[in-house]
C-alpha cells in the first residue's frame, strides 16, 4: 500500500512511499468521474536522492504533457483544414479518406505530427482516440498516394505470440527480473492451452483459447489477487496486439475474461506454528535436506528464533553479523533495494539467542566470509538474488516449502504452514517461558498493539539479551548438536 510522505515541503507534495521506496505519484484528468494517477517508481529509498529525482521527473512529465496538448491543438486545427472525399473499396465498403486537393502546407503539418513519438497517457481519453484517428487518416493517405506500402492485415499474419510478447515487454520497461517473471507466467499459460509461443498470434487470438485459459486461471488454488495477475497478462497479450495491428487484432475478446476479486485479508488463510512433533521432523537427522543445502538450515534457524520474516532472513549481508558491546547480534535494515522490510518496527539490532550461538551460527558466516573472500556487502544467503540483481521470491518455494511438503507436513496439516510459521514458533515459544509482551516484539520485530508497547517500552541490549536467551528448544537438544557438527564441517 502506498503512503504519502510525512513531508511538509510544497515540493514533495507528489512523493509517495511503499515499502520504504520511494516513488512519484501525480493526478491525471478524470475519465467518466473515475480519478487516473501516473505512478512511477524512483527506485531509491534515501529521501533526499527521492527529492531529486522528483524533481527531474516533475519537469520531465511536465514538458511532455505540455508538449503532448500543444499537438492534440495543432492536430485539431490541421483537420479542420482537411479535405475528405469517399472511396470505395473493392469488398464495397465505403472509406473516408484525406482528399489530394487537401493544401500540402496543411499536408505537411499532418505527417510531422504522426512522425513525433508523443507520450500521451496523460491526457484524457477522448484526446488519445483523436490521436488514433489522426494518425488512421494521415497513414491511410499515404497508403492510398503509394508512399507508403500497404501493411499486410489479414488473421493470418506472420506475427507470433512471442513477437507480440517481447514487443509488449519491451514497451513496458519493466526491470528484467520482473520482465522475465512475466515472461515465464504468459508462456507457462499458454503452454497449459496446448500452444506454444512460437506459434501464429492467430492461434491464440481464438474466442475458445481465451476461454480455456480463463477456465484454467479460475481452477487454479490460489488467491484472488494472484487470478487477477494471470488474466491480467491476457488482456496486455490483446490489448498490445491490436496496439501493433488495430485493422487485424480487435480486443472484442476481452469481455471474455471475468473479473476476479483480490481476496481480502480477513479471508487469508492464515499462519500456524509447526509442531513439537513437526519442528523435530523437520530436523531430523535422518533427512539428508540441510546436509545438502546449508544456506536453507540457516535460514530457518534465523527464522525459528529470531522470527524474521522472509524477505528479513535471507536478505542479511555480512554486515548485519555485528558485535554491540560484546554481544553478538544481527541487524536487520533495509540497505539494499531487494531488502524490503515491513515496518520501522522490522528494522532492528537482535540479540543471537544462546542457543543459536552454541550451534556456531558466528563462526560458520565468519569461516564462509574468508572462505570465499566476501564482502561486507555481500549476501551471506547469495541465492536471495536473481541473476539479474532482482529479489529471489523462489529461494523459499522451491527450497524450505517444498522439503516440509516432501516430508509430508503439509499433507498431514490442514493448517496454512510456510516460513512464516517459524515466525509464530518464535512468538509461541517466549510466551511460553514466560517473556513479556514488549520484549517479544523487540526481538521478533513487532510494532505492538499500543501506542505504551510502540513509543514507552524502549529497551537496551543487554535486557533484551537477558530474555532473548530463555528462547530455547530444549526438545531439539539431539538433532541441533547433530546438525551443529554436520555445520562445522562445510
Amino acid at each position: 500500500m502506498f503512503k504519502k510522505c510525512q513531508s511538509k515541503c510544497q515540493a514533495d507534495k507528489h512523493l509517495w512511499i511503499r515499502n520504504n521506496v520511494f516513488y512519484y505519484m501525480v493526478e491525471l484528468p478524470r475519465e467518466n468521474g473515475k480519478r487516473r494517477y501516473l505512478c512511477k517508481s524512483l527506485h531509491t529509498t534515501n529521501y533526499y536522492e527521492a527529492q531529486e529525482k522528483a524533481k527531474i521527473m516533475a519537469e520531465s512529465i511536465s514538458r511532455k504533457d505540455y508538449e503532448a496538448k500543444a499537438y492534440v491543438v495543432a492536430a485539431k486545427i490541421i483537420m479542420r483544414k482537411m479535405v475528405f472525399d469517399k472511396h470505395t473499396e473493392p469488398d464495397g465498403t465505403e472509406v473516408i479518406r484525406i482528399s489530394p486537393k487537401t493544401d500540402p502546407t496543411v499536408l505537411k503539418g499532418a505527417l510531422e505530427i504522426v512522425s513525433k513519438e508523443l507520450d500521451l497517457s496523460s491526457l484524457p481519453k477522448a484526446d488519445q482516440e483523436f490521436m488514433k484517428t489522426f494518425a488512421k487518416y494521415v497513414g491511410d493517405y499515404l497508403i492510398s498516394i503509394g508512399a507508403v506500402p500497404k501493411p499486410k492485415s489479414n488473421p493470418n499474419s506472420n506475427h507470433t505470440i512471442k513477437e507480440i510478447m517481447e514487443s509488449m515487454l519491451k514497451k513496458a520497461g519493466n526491470v528484467k527480473n520482473v520482465e522475465q517473471n512475466r515472461r515465464t507466467l504468459i508462456t507457462k499459460m499458454i503452454q497449459n492451452v496446448g500452444l506454444s509461443i512460437d506459434d501464429k498470434y492467430s492461434n491464440f487470438y481464438q474466442p475458445d483459447i481465451i476461454q480455456k485459459m480463463c477456465d484454467n486461471i479460475t481452477a487454479m488454488n490460489v488467491t484472488g489477487t494472484v487470478k487477477r495477475n494471470h488474466a491480467r497478462e491476457i488482456k496486455n497479450l490483446i490489448n498490445h496486439a491490436n496496439y501493433i495491428d488495430p485493422d487485424t487484432y480487435k480486443t472484442n475478446l476481452l469481455n471474455l475474461i471475468p473479473e476476479f476479486k483480490k481476496t481480502r485479508k480477513n479471508e487469508r488463510k492464515p499462519h500456524w506454528p509447526y509442531t513439537n512433533d513437526e519442528l523435530k521432523q523437520i530436523f531430523n537427522i535422518k533427512n539428508d535436506y540441510f546436509n545438502k543445502n546449508p544456506h536453507m538450515f540457516w535460514s530457518v534457524m534465523i527464522g525459528l528464533f529470531l522470527g524474521a520474516r522472509t524477505n528479513a532472513a535471507i536478505t542479511l549481508q555480512y554486515a548485519d553479523i555485528v558485535n554491540v558491546d560484546g554481544i553478538d547480534c544481527l541487524k536487520f535494515q533495509d540497505t539494499h533495494p531487494i531488502k524490503q522490510l515491513k515496518n520501522d518496527a522490522s528494522r532492528r539490532t537482535v540479540p543471537i539467542p544462546k542457543q543459536l550461538l552454541d550451534m556456531g551460527f558466528v563462526t560458520y558466516f565468519q569461516n564462509q566470509k574468508a572462505k570465499f573472500k566476501a564482502k561486507d556487502t555481500d549476501f551471506i544467503f547469495p541465492t536471495c538474488q536473481t541473476e539479474y540483481g532482482g529479489y529471489n521470491n523462489k529461494f523459499m518455494t522451491r527450497g524450505f516449502i517444498k522439503y516440509i511438503k516432501y516430508i509430508g507436513i503439509t499433507d498431514n496439516n490442514p493448517n496454512k504452514l510456510d516460513f512464516h510459521s517459524l515466525r509464530k514458533n518464535a512468538n509461541q515459544r517466549l510466551e511460553e517461558v514466560g517473556v513479556s509482551e514488549t520484549f517479544i516484539n523487540d526481538i521478533i520485530g513487532w510494532e505492538g498493539r499500543s501506542t505504551r508497547q510502540q513509543s514507552y517500552s524502549n529497551h537496551d541490549l543487554l535486557k533484551i539479551k537477558a530474555q532473548a536467551d530463555k528462547l530455547q528448544y530444549d526438545f531439539l537438544q539431539t538433532e541441533f548438536d547433530y546438525w551443529r557438527d554436520v555445520m562445522s564441517k562445510k
